[in-house]
């Protein structure tokens, strides 16, 4: 018995590491630039795909880019003078990780209110068992449900813990497909299990 537990430690610990080695490169800095211009540097320790988007307070794009091209680093400019005062969502997405920065504007300037880092979870099935890991940023409510045909099957609050790890036995399920989704206070993230 003391064996198997200290092989799930292991498991788990693997899992955490991994999935923190991945993190923590994604930076961005809101800079006021000149005149009316904002600077926004984006920086990662691997050339990725930066995406970029900008949204008002009813969830309506204001700016989308998408680079075309891997990079280590991006810089964008942006004139906050030319749009209504308020607050904004700007998110930089690279991979699996994301940057949500609440900015609020007034008269062209920009005030980070707030910023939130979240890293999508890492699902794998093994030995019929569902097994997860997360890293709960924010430390947020985490919640895990499986559904099949839109039916709810199981559902569990999971700790909101730095490091979220949780596995389920699925060897009692039938044959088919089902949905894996942990739910965040912010994000949602869907993984598909084919049974056989």
């Amino acid at each position: 018995m003391k064996t198997a537990k200290q092989l799930l430690l292991g498991v788990a610990f693997v899992l955490v590491s991994g999935a923190v080695m991945a993190t923590g490169n994604l930076k961005v800095d809101i800079l006021q630039g000149e005149k009316e211009n904002t600077v926004v540097q984006i920086s990662n320790n691997a050339e990725s795909i930066f995406e970029i988007e900008l949204k008002n307070n009813d969830g309506n794009i204001i700016y989308y880019k998408r680079t075309e091209s891997p990079a280590a680093a991006c810089r964008q400019y942006f004139d906050f003078s030319r749009i209504a005062d308020g607050q904004y969502q700007l998110t930089v997405s690279i991979d699996s990780e994301k940057k949500e920065n609440t900015l609020k504007i007034n008269n062209g300037q920009v005030d980070l209110v707030n910023q939130r880092k979240e890293l999508e979870p890492y699902f794998t099935v093994r030995d019929n068992r569902l097994e997860l890991s997360y890293l709960n940023f924010e430390l947020d409510d985490v919640n895990l449900m499986v559904y099949k045909n839109g039916e709810l099957l199981y559902e569990k609050d999971l700790e909101p813990e730095f490091a979220v790890n949780y596995g389920l036995d699925l060897s009692n399920l039938n044959a088919g497909d089902y949905n894996a989704i942990l739910s965040t206070e912010n994000s949602t993230y869907n993984y598909l299990i084919s049974k056989e």
